[in-house]
């Protein structure tokens, strides 16, 4: 600015770096569109128009064009989780006039202040990071009163990271929950380590947060899951889907046992089931419910059978069963009661006849049950491990045994034992009948029962043998001759 004067008596010149750059009335040299090459140092000088009157020259003023900067963006943090907060920072230098344009996948897309993203000076937070927020960032400053923009920055892509995932499995019991157990669930987050793990059921949290991954819990049935969270990044992990458990109430032990009535020297086998869990182990009772039932000889215990072998009458009462896991301490519901009936076997009956019998006669030896049918029969004679087998002169057929010919070796001591397909498979022996073989025959005695006999009286004659059954034949003057009749006494 020259002093004295108006400003329009003066003409002024213009130096760059020592070099007259222009002349002109103006007080004021603009440089449109600066350029690098504007750079240096300028002075001017005013002449009056008169052109006798010179001013001083000015001070230097040196003019720096700069190359429009270009803008430097950053995100942290980055790779970000779901959930996590990113803040963007633009730079573009230390002049603090610089306002600040985002865009995101297109360099003409603007990112736009909103619920989640805020922008601030230099700064663009995304807060509850998305999918969404997923893709390539840039920036620009901009100078709005001096209508200049930076060049735009090289793109930075936001990456987003999928949480840890966590899931939640059952311990212990294996296989059904019963009432009354204790539950254990453990919780198990795949990646990183550190974590605090937290339990919902029925999508309400439990209050109960721990390092550990495991937590044990009543009987209680519902929807579970758990997710972890932890200081470091990630700081949380996905919830796991949800783990049904279904509380079972306990089973009802049921008993079977067959067969049953039970003959004597049968086996029977009792069987015990509760329908679930192929883990049960199985307690018996016999007449009172804490009567343990116990390992015997006859009586045979295997997974879920009692096996009562040569059934005898003690054997016969009360029987229940009860089942048990012993690694987990529960017992099924103890069984309805069965009784074991013992019915008798049918006993055999022995008919001999004759008896006594005469060497040369036929004996027949008859056997019959009392009960049942299509039995089959087997002979004894003196010894009970004596069969008397089909011969010669022993025939046999059905339930009749025939000796023909008797002798005196045909005497003894004989029984007979029924025997079918069918239950009951046997009876029980006959009593024993003894046969008797006489060698000799008895001799007939004939008596008159008067002494004298007189033309015209009644006469009875009388003979007698001393064994009954006899059929008796008359014969008058020589034994050779025709019986006279045939008289039964």
């Amino acid at each position: 600015m020259m002093m004295g004067g108006g400003v329009t008596d003066w003409k002024y010149t213009w130096y760059k770096n020592g070099n007259s750059d222009s002349s002109t009335k103006k007080n004021k040299h603009e440089i449109s569109d600066a350029k690098i090459s504007d750079s240096g140092d300028y002075i001017c000088l005013g002449t009056h128009i008169d052109e006798q009157h010179h001013s001083e020259w000015s001070d230097v003023v040196t003019l720096t064009v700069t190359a429009l900067p270009k803008a430097t963006l950053t995100a942290e943090p980055n790779p970000v989780y779901p959930e996590e907060t990113v803040t963007l920072t633009c730079s573009v230098g230390s002049d603090s006039s610089w306002s600040y344009q985002w865009y995101k996948d297109r360099n003409d897309n603007v990112v736009s202040q909103s619920g989640r993203h805020t922008i601030t000076g230099d700064t663009l937070t995304i807060r509850r990071v998305a999918k969404s927020d997923q893709g390539q960032f840039w920036c620009q400053g901009e100078i709005q009163s001096r209508s200049i923009k930076s060049i735009i920055g090289d793109p930075v892509r936001v990456t987003l990271n999928t949480l840890p995932t966590s899931s939640v499995k059952i311990v212990t019991p294996q296989g059904l929950v019963y009432t009354g157990e204790t539950v254990t669930l453990q919780c198990d987050i795949s990646d990183y380590t550190g974590w605090t793990y937290s339990w919902f059921r029925d999508n309400q949290e439990l209050p109960i947060q721990t390092r550990k991954n495991y937590i044990s819990l009543p009987d209680q049935a519902g929807q579970y899951n758990c997710f972890g969270t932890r200081r470091g990044r990630p700081q949380k992990s996905y919830l796991s889907s949800a783990l049904p458990i279904i509380i079972t109430a306990l089973p009802k032990a049921t008993l079977t046992v067959n067969p049953n009535p039970v003959f004597p020297g049968e086996t029977v086998t009792l069987t015990c089931s509760t329908r679930s869990y192929s883990r049960w182990r199985y307690m018996w009772y016999k007449d009172r419910n804490y009567n343990v039932f116990s390992q015997s000889v006859r009586h045979t215990i295997t997974g879920d059978t009692l096996t009562i072998s040569s059934v005898a009458e003690s054997d016969q009462g009360l029987y229940w069963c009860q089942g048990e896991i012993r690694s987990r301490s529960i017992s099924s519901i103890i069984s309805d009661p069965v009784t074991i009936t013992l019915n008798a076997l049918p006993k055999a009956t022995l008919t001999v006849k004759p008896n006594p019998a005469y060497t040369g006669e036929k004996v027949t030896l008859t056997c019959s049950t009392e009960s049942h049918s299509d039995w089959s029969y087997q002979w004894f004679k003196d010894r009970n491990d004596n069969v008397v087998s089909q011969s010669v002169r022993h025939t046999i057929t059905g339930d009749t045994l025939i000796i023909s010919r008797a002798g005196v070796s045909d005497q003894g001591q004989y029984w007979c034992e029924g025997n079918r397909v069918s239950r009951p498979t046997s009876s029980l022996t006959s009593d024993p009948v003894t046969l008797t073989v006489k060698d000799s025959r008895p001799t007939a005695t004939l008596s008159l029962d008067q002494a004298n006999v007189f033309t015209g009286d009644s006469v009875t004659l009388t003979c007698t043998v001393e064994s009954y059954g006899w059929e008796f034949y008359w014969y008058r003057h020589r034994p050779d001759s025709t019986p006279r009749d045939l008289l039964l006494f």
